[in-house]
């Protein structure tokens, strides 16, 4: 089972298709208040203040054998041992109300240790995604990475014109948080930013 969420993981960057750089992670000793990943998912009143709805029928996701069942989020949490630090993991599905072409995905990750956390982190945010699509780093968290698509990235040949893709990750503590978007709105980069908020609001 953890293999296939590994491999969904990587199949998931390449469906969004993003590209960029490194950052040096900050080596700080976790907080304990965040338990575990549910407490960072996104509860009605945020969703409200957001703008935005759970997508349940998702086809993008669908096709990789993720259904929702009636909830905006699925979770899987892990036995972990040394080959593995992978403790706990959750996808969202959601679209973004006013920007109704516009959908959403979050994945969240809780790692054992800082290091393969910041392995993660390195390969996820940069393996498909080129430096001109660079939007801001460091401003998220305790490292970020926030892009947009362009026609540098790896594959980007296979975009569908008009469409932009907007990616966030960023870690805090012991997590490991990648927001996405799909939508022909230019504005759905706002929204990113304000779920990245929102979700770093959480650790406070």
């Amino acid at each position: 089972m953890k293999g296939d969420i590994v491999k969904l993981a990587v199949i998931l960057a390449i469906l969004f298709l993003f590209i960029g750089g490194c950052t040096k992670v900050q080596d700080k000793k976790p907080s304990l208040k965040i338990s575990g990943v549910q407490e960072l998912l996104l509860n009605e009143q945020d969703l409200e203040q957001l703008e935005m709805s759970g997508d349940f029928d998702n086809k993008d996701l669908e096709q990789l054998g993720i259904v929702f069942n009636g909830t905006p989020c699925k979770t899987e949490e892990y036995p972990t041992d040394e080959s593995s630090s992978l403790l706990q993991y959750s996808i969202c599905s959601y679209v973004i109300d006013r920007l109704n072409d516009t959908g959403v995905i979050l994945e969240f990750k809780k790692f054992t240790n800082l290091h393969d956390l910041n392995g993660s982190y390195q390969y996820e945010s940069s393996h498909l995604r080129s430096s001109e699509g660079l939007i801001s780093e460091n401003d998220y968290g305790d490292q970020s990475r926030f892009y947009v698509n362009n026609e540098n990235d790896y594959g980007a040949e296979f975009n569908p014109p008009g469409i932009y893709y907007y990616t966030l990750y960023f870690s805090k503590d012991d997590y490991l948080i990648h927001v996405t978007s799909k939508g022909s709105s230019e504005e759905a980069k706002d929204s990113i930013a304000k779920i990245g908020r929102k979700i770093l609001s959480k650790f406070e």
